[in-house]
């Protein structure tokens, strides 16, 4: 595979996470509504803690996309400054990858459990 294939592969896959992280993001607006809506009927059940622990997830995620917006963006200006991909940013990109992954897992399982707890 030449050099500017294996660039514009990295670069759709950078695309691809960037709208992911967006979609998220947009969900993360709409479990804060969820979570707020619901507040009401946590007060006086005595599961503010739940609330405030969920309240503390979606934030805490919300910076996750920030670094990791950053990280990929910081990626893509190394990848137009080489004429070709290294080594070490091949390296990177696996490890970008790996950061995307385990935060796309955690999304969903915070997801999952939010979703158990309004259940």
């Amino acid at each position: 595979m030449n050099q500017t294939a294996t660039q514009s592969m990295l670069f759709t896959e950078h695309f691809s996470w960037l709208r992911i992280m967006d979609q998220t993001k947009n969900q993360f607006k709409e479990l804060q509504s969820r979570l707020e809506e619901s507040i009401p009927q946590f007060s006086y059940s005595g599961s503010m803690a739940r609330v405030e622990q969920f309240q503390n997830r979606f934030i805490r995620q919300r910076e996750v996309i920030d670094e990791l917006r950053h990280d990929i963006k910081q990626h893509e200006n190394h990848l137009e400054e080489m004429d070709q991909p290294n080594q070490l940013l091949l390296l990177t990109h696996i490890s970008l990858r790996e950061q995307f992954n385990r935060f796309y897992d955690l999304f969903i399982e915070l997801e999952r459990d939010f979703d158990e707890f309004l259940a």
